[in-house]
């Protein structure tokens, strides 16, 4: 898919974007809109031009997004604003492999013939991208990096509506540096940081030291196992050991010490006893990850804030606000 955006990091990124090669970039000074899309629904934030955030609300089961984005565009004037999308994990494959020696333009061919067979459609039909792990990750024996790949026309289907509703769209990010971006604003402390991510059916793990992802990797256990209320003893064993072995393999083989800190996601009441079983087995500081802290709320906003919808619009206000972190962007050489 080209170049990460209009900007980003050439190695060793923090925060890199998916990019769409067929959009022309339509950064302003007027704010943007982060979409987030979802089997569940769709999440949208709103930030002005100095990255506060003025609006976010899901909305769930949403059947014709055009129709529905369109009046939403209209009805609150965000017509041509700049948009970022966040794709949820089920329309992408996030797939790890060895940098390939070259530099340049040469090394997005060189990053599409290195997951070919990975894939089970073919490599012309692949939307491609990746982002590089610091060069000290696994003790600096080999360069890796994760490739973002899903099928062009399924790509197509989820970002044309929401063009076609109003919005310019010029960026594209998976949720896992979607969610990056928020991690990135935490004060810095002694040790690494987890989040972990749940979504319905599954979830994933970001492991971060000095705010580069040295590990990201899917889970295999979602919150439909979750039961509220009920008795969660096999979701619990499970989440556990998925964890554990993340957080292993982070101290083990890429020799970058320990963990100290985690975040989970979503933070809603509901999920509170997730926390409180991580807390007690894995003795880290554990807590849910807080929007209310991480983003930066315009005040005439603020008390209009309903915290459970900051945590359903999470991964569109991660987008929207990363946006606006210039200190974490720069020109690629």
């Amino acid at each position: 898919m080209g170049h990460l955006c209009e900007q980003m990091k050439s190695m060793a990124l923090k925060l890199p974007k998916l990019a769409l090669p067929w959009r022309k970039s339509a950064r302003g000074n007027a704010g943007r809109i982060a979409v987030s899309l979802s089997p569940g629904g769709v999440g949208l934030a709103c930030v002005d031009s100095d990255g506060r955030l003025q609006f976010c609300q899901f909305f769930p089961e949403i059947s014709d997004i055009e129709a529905w984005l369109g009046h939403q565009v209209e009805a609150r004037g965000w017509q041509k604003l700049p948009c970022s999308v966040v794709l949820h994990p089920i329309y992408y494959q996030l797939l790890q492999a060895e940098r390939p020696p070259v530099e340049g333009d040469e090394l997005q061919s060189a990053v599409r013939w290195k997951v070919k067979e990975l894939l089970d459609y073919p490599l012309e039909e692949a939307a491609i991208e990746h982002f590089a792990l610091p060069d000290d990750a696994y003790r600096g024996r080999q360069k890796m990096l994760y490739v973002a790949a899903l099928r062009k026309s399924t790509l197509h289907s989820l970002i044309d509506p929401i063009e076609a509703s109003g919005l310019a769209v010029d960026c594209v990010e998976v949720t896992e540096l979607a969610m990056h971006h928020l991690i990135s604003r935490l004060p810095v402390e002694g040790g690494g940081i987890a989040l972990v991510q749940l979504h319905e059916s599954g979830g994933f793990i970001n492991l971060v030291a000095d705010g580069y992802i040295y590990l990201s990797r899917r889970l295999d256990v979602g919150l439909d196992k979750y039961q509220i209320g009920g008795d969660n003893s096999r979701f619990f064993d499970a989440l556990f050991l998925e964890i554990q072995r993340s957080l292993d393999f982070f101290e083990s083989q890429l020799g970058k010490g320990i963990i100290t800190r985690l975040f989970y996601s979503p933070c809603s009441q509901i999920y509170s006893g997730i926390g409180d079983f991580l807390s007690t087995q894995l003795g880290l500081e554990v807590s849910g990850l807080d929007l209310g802290r991480l983003a930066d709320i315009d005040e005439d906003y603020a008390d209009a804030i309903d915290g459970d919808q900051l945590c359903d619009c999470a991964a569109a206000i991660g987008a929207a606000t990363g946006y606006f972190q210039p200190e974490l962007v720069h020109a690629a050489s």
